[in-house]
């Protein structure tokens, strides 16, 4: 929004989180809850944020990325006040600054954006979020005089219920930076806790006659998140809202209650998900596909009409339309199961390409290859990949039949239509439409009578 900088305030530990990882690391549904905050800035066509650091600045630094971040360093975390101060420099030359905090994840750009129209249209000095509640706990109460207009924030440390709703300062705010330029600097330093707060600002603003606009946001959108029990409130908000969508988009959810699905994955209409699943990262699945039972899958694209039967493991793979995975298979990093393919159970395949309409159903364990069309691999089949060393590929061409108990070392080469016999151990290329048999002769010798 024109003459609008964000400034995001990221720089504590979060002491309550009883962790060592920064608090805005701390993930939501497979995100860092920083990300939340940064997406819906991104939603609001933000181009430069600023984010204030401080609290091993240089993890955060590697977490979270994106050309548009303006890392800002808060060396000593002396509060909100200070944060911002030593933000100036990042902010001195715009209208206006917004500034909210990285532990927000459930925010949406709607709201943002209605507070700062609101703030640029009634021409505030201070335009600050509030939300109502009966359970204030931590959050700073609204304080007003007998006319409604807003005196400061009180900050209170008993918990419990209110008999009324109270409203309650979300810590979000809009500030023209000409008020900031002019107060920031009269910010006194807390006696008790020894940092200097934005809260302050608000009774420096009602003192000096500044235009004070609040604007009333949804509770559930301004939690903040201080503990580990708030971090998992959070993500079953997120969670449901994430469901709610693809529900509403035509998928079906058996029981939603026992599905977890990540933000930034898509789903098809008319696609059956069980219990169990997990979908996580950039996952992408097609239209009129089942998803079993226990089913995780993560990083992966899933065509049209494909059946994952319970239990399967998918990571970074691609699996055609019409294909079928499982019971109990496991797709590695680089697995591309081709059109109408079909991997039973038990079957392991890792950076691999398998063609259409081709078959490993039991017990098989398939890495570095390329397989053609229509071919057949038997039952606890492995390609001997691995020399110790390096990796090595097997090529396995169109039509061609690999016999149960086979081991393929590799680097070797089946020919188009080739019969590969039960037992054999292939060290050496097999020609095209060729029988191979490399197993030692049967004998039998007499038992011994005892």
């Amino acid at each position: 929004m024109n003459g609008i900088i964000p400034v995001v305030l990221a720089a504590g530990q979060g002491t309550r989180m009883r962790s060592d990882l920064p608090k805005v690391l701390h993930h939501l549904l497979g995100k860092p809850m920083l990300n939340y905050v940064l997406d819906t800035l991104r939603e609001l066509e933000f181009n430069h944020i600023g984010v204030v650091i401080g609290y091993k600045q240089e993890l955060v630094k590697k977490k979270i990325t994106g050309e548009d971040i303006n890392f800002i360093l808060q060396q000593e975390q002396l509060g909100t006040g200070h944060a911002l101060m030593c933000a100036e420099s990042f902010w001195e030359n715009a209208e206006h600054v917004l500034v909210l905090n990285g532990d927000v994840p459930l925010l949406h750009s709607s709201t943002l954006k209605e507070l700062m129209i609101s703030h640029l249209e009634q021409n505030a000095a201070i335009s600050l979020l509030i939300a109502k509640t009966k359970c204030p706990e931590q959050y700073g109460i609204v304080v007003k005089d007998k006319n409604g207009q807003i005196k400061g924030i009180l900050e209170i440390t008993e918990r419990g219920k209110f008999l009324e709703p109270t409203e309650i300062n979300a810590g979000i705010y809009c500030f023209k930076t000409s008020f900031l330029k002019a107060y920031l600097p009269k910010l006194k330093l807390n006696p008790r806790k020894k940092e200097y707060y934005l809260t302050d600002l608000i009774a420096l603003a009602a003192d000096n006659n500044e235009k004070i606009v609040a604007k009333e946001a949804p509770y559930n959108e301004i939690i903040g998140i201080n503990t580990k029990r708030e971090l998992a409130k959070a993500m079953h908000v997120l969670r449901e809202e994430v469901l709610k969508k693809h529900m509403l988009n035509g998928v079906t959810i058996i029981v939603p209650e026992a599905t977890y699905i990540e933000p930034d994955v898509s789903i098809g209409k008319d696609t059956i998900v069980y219990p169990g699943v997990y979908l996580q990262g950039n996952t992408k699945i097609g239209e009129k596909c089942i998803l079993g039972v226990g089913v995780i899958i993560k990083d992966s694209e899933i065509g049209n009409e494909v059946e994952i039967k319970p239990y399967c493991v998918i990571t970074d793979s691609t699996i055609e339309d019409k294909a079928t995975v499982g019971p109990f298979a496991h797709l590695r990093p680089g697995a591309h199961i081709g059109k109408e393919a079909r991997i039973g159970n038990f079957v392991e395949v890792k950076k691999s390409y398998i063609g259409s309409g081709s078959k490993a159903c039991h017990l098989t364990y398939i890495g570095d290859a390329e397989i053609g069309k229509g071919v057949n691999i038997g039952a606890g089949t492995i390609t001997c990949n691995y020399d110790g060393v390096r990796k090595h590929k097997t090529t396995i061409e169109d039509a061609a039949f690999i016999g149960s108990n086979t081991a393929l070392i590799a680097p070797v080469k089946i020919g188009k239509g080739a019969l590969v016999g039960a037992g054999s151990v292939i060290t050496d290329d097999v020609p095209p439409n060729t029988l191979a048999i490399a197993r030692a002769k049967q004998t039998h010798k007499q038992k011994r009578r005892k």
